[in-house]
């Protein structure tokens, strides 16, 4: 031990805590505490396709891991990739498993892609492993991303109906009323009522936009809980039509993840504890029975059918696999059957969707509106 009559401070990169202080007592310190500092990592933050991706040419073009890594983290602008990368190196370096070095930053690297690393590992054909999983993060997100590009237009058409809602109830409604109270104008029960809202939303328009802010921070916060997400997704289940569909999006996207694995060489039992985390809440315990079926000697359509985790399509395709000992390429058909039948049904909903969205907006703002001209119209009436 070196001879210190104070403490000393001193920086050491290191993959955890555990690692920076076995590397300062191989220094001859005596470790006091161990802080973090300099990474600040959010999770999904990564470009973990494009990594994949990059990494991939690099070592197919003939350069080591270390020195492909090295230079990912040369070329990276962003300061955390650029941080996460050389915490990788400096495992690396330290004679670990780069399925472990990954490992120990799961902010970064989900444990599918850390599973399917090792697998590679055994195998000695890390490219082809990079490969698989940049096309498997590609296919997974085809459907997330085209319906969210399908919710755009709806969404920006709730949007502008809104602010002319609000615009007309907090502005023009007012000034109606003031008109009408002026002249003693006899009113129906709906202009009245409607007049009575506009009034009340210019005297306490305030008061009403801070209830609404607080009402949305409360809806986000409880959102953020898992138990109420897991209420949600039980009711959307529960839906006609869209229930189904939802289920059907889950097991796409478990059909694609389980045939990844099973491509990776990873066992059966294993890949259905990793991919249990993409089910919603409702069919995760149907993946925990299915898994203690096959366990039990169960064939594993047989479980899955039994569990409720097939569709009539998926169910034959997997006793085909089993048969033929092709099981990852059926379960990967079967995702690409669901995937392009969702990715249908979503344009349909969309055409069907939109142009009702505009008529309800249209239909509301038509009849405050009319609702707002209608004692005008009574009034020209009466004089004639």
């Amino acid at each position: 031990m070196r001879p210190q009559t104070t403490p000393e401070i001193i920086r050491i990169e290191a993959v955890n805590d555990n690692d920076a202080r076995r590397l300062a007592e191989q220094q001859g310190f005596t470790v006091l505490r161990v802080r973090q500092k300099g990474i600040s990592r959010r999770k999904g933050h990564f470009p973990l396709l494009f990594f994949c991706q990059e990494l991939r040419v690099l070592l197919e073009a003939g350069l080591t891991l270390t020195e492909s890594l090295e230079t990912l983290a040369q070329k990276e602008m962003n300061t955390d990739n650029r941080a996460t990368i050389s915490t990788v190196l400096v495992s690396l370096r330290n004679g670990r498993q780069f399925s472990d070095a990954l490992s120990a930053v799961p902010e970064c690297f989900p444990s599918l892609f850390v599973a399917n690393i090792k697998a590679c590992e055994t195998t000695g054909n890390l490219p082809e492993g990079l490969q698989r999983f940049s096309l498997y993060l590609e296919q997974i997100d085809v459907l997330r991303k085209k319906i969210i590009s399908a919710s755009i237009y709806p969404a920006l058409v709730l949007a502008f109906g809104g602010l002319v809602l609000f615009f007309l109830i907090a502005y023009v409604v007012p000034r109606f009323s003031q008109i009408y109270e002026s002249r003693s104008i006899d009113l129906s029960l709906a202009s009245e009522v409607l007049l009575k809202i506009g009034q009340a939303v210019e005297n306490h328009g305030l008061l009403m936009l801070v209830v609404l802010v607080m009402f949305v921070i409360l809806v986000t916060a409880a959102l953020m809980q898992p138990a109420v997400r897991a209420y949600i997704g039980t009711i959307i289940t529960r839906l006609p039509q869209i229930g189904e569909r939802v289920r059907v999006y889950h097991l796409s996207r478990f059909y694609r993840t389980f045939s990844m694995l099973l491509r990776s060489g990873i066992p059966v039992v294993s890949a259905l504890d990793m991919v249990n985390e993409l089910l919603g809440q409702t069919l995760q315990q149907n993946v925990t029975t299915a898994k203690h079926l096959i366990s039990e000697g169960r064939p594993f359509a047989q479980a899955m059918t039994t569990c409720n985790l097939t569709t009539p399509v998926a169910s034959q395709l997997f006793r085909v696999g089993e048969k033929s000992g092709k099981l990852d390429v059926m379960m990967e058909r079967a995702a690409d059957f669901h995937e392009q039948e969702m990715l249908r049904w979503v344009d349909a909903f969309t055409k069907l969707f939109e142009p009702m969205l505009m008529a309800a907006i249209g239909l509301v703002i038509g009849l405050i509106v009319l609702l707002m001209y209608l004692p005008i119209f009574e009034l020209a009436s009466g004089i004639q």
